[in-house]
């Protein structure tokens, strides 16, 4: 069950999953009338009402890509000694750069296909459906080789910035600071929508000029959504994470010798969290976007009336 979009004659022929069928429920899509506001709101209400199915299928993509960053850091600072061949004495900072750049290429792959997961489920979920991990998951999988290949087109930037960041001096980093934010904000913007499109329209590299012209419709409500997204995504992240450093400093727990490792599972636990979360949102605003650009809720309700066009 997906949204589907095509080309005829130049215009966009807009045609909605079947939900007319007897026995089948009536959509739960609905125009919010504030499109970053709404879409937010709407994330937190299936994330609060289904959270089992939106956090557990994260973890199935999240949890092996934790453990292939572990097996990586393990490597990096086992063989820290080959880069000093490289690098003279500064071969453990070699390593260590190394690490945490590899460290947010997953990060970044794994949100990509966390976004695929979830556009998959609320897409299903927002047309009446009650859909379960595995069924969300399989399309995912299949896809998996066609993700990889949109995650490098549209993310190639991000890693030239993570790569940049890694390697940055004082100096640098004060230009980061000016420099990043808005740039990042505005290259996110323009290819925020292509895994919802992926997923939900069931395109494939052309997701991504599909997106870009979704996103240029009401290109201020989504570059908002950005900002808006990534300040509340922030926040929620260290309130999570930091919480064993909050509990400590009360002096009620103590955690000792064990703060680090309690402190890397808080961590894991706020981004699983924080970027299905983000994702939901992200297809709420997909939806948002075409249901005010498009008149997508008014294809989905004639499809249910008169039945789906052929």
């Amino acid at each position: 069950m997906g949204i589907e979009s095509e080309a005829d004659g130049g215009q966009v022929a807009r045609r909605a999953p079947q939900v007319a069928a007897a026995g089948r429920p009536a959509p739960r899509l609905r125009r919010a009338e504030r499109l970053i506001l709404g879409s937010i709101d709407g994330a937190a209400h299936v994330l609060q009402r289904r959270a089992r199915d939106v956090l557990v299928g994260s973890a199935v993509f999240m949890v092996p890509m934790v453990g292939v960053g572990v097996l990586l850091a393990v490597l990096a600072f086992d063989r820290f000694d080959t880069f000093d061949s490289v690098l003279g004495d500064r071969g453990y900072i070699g390593a260590e750069s190394g690490f945490a750049f590899l460290a947010i290429a997953l990060q970044s792959f794994t949100a990509h296909l966390i976004g695929a997961y979830t556009a998959v489920y609320l897409v299903r979920y927002q047309m009446g459906g009650s859909p379960g991990i595995g069924e969300c998951v399989r399309p995912v999988m299949r896809r998996l080789p066609l993700l990889a290949v949109t995650w490098v087109i549209t993310h190639w930037w991000a890693l030239l910035f993570g790569l940049w960041l890694v390697n940055a001096n004082d100096a640098t980093l004060v230009a980061l600071v000016w420099i990043l934010p808005p740039t990042a904000a505005t290259l996110s913007t323009c290819v925020l929508l292509v895994t919802p499109v992926m997923m939900g329209e069931g395109l494939g590299v052309a997701a991504i000029a599909r997106s870009w012209r979704l996103a240029r419709m009401r290109f201020g409500a989504a570059f908002g959504f950005v900002v808006a997204c990534s300040v509340l995504a922030v926040l929620l992240f260290s309130f999570i994470a930091f919480l064993p450093q909050l509990a400590e400093a009360t002096g009620l727990v103590t955690f000792g010798s064990y703060m680090w490792l309690v402190q890397g599972v808080t961590t894991q636990l706020a981004l699983l969290v924080v970027i299905p979360f983000t994702a939901i949102a992200t297809t709420q605003l997909y939806l948002q976007i075409r249901v005010h650009a498009e008149g997508l809720d008014l294809v989905v309700a004639a499809d249910r009336a008169f039945g789906r066009r052929p």
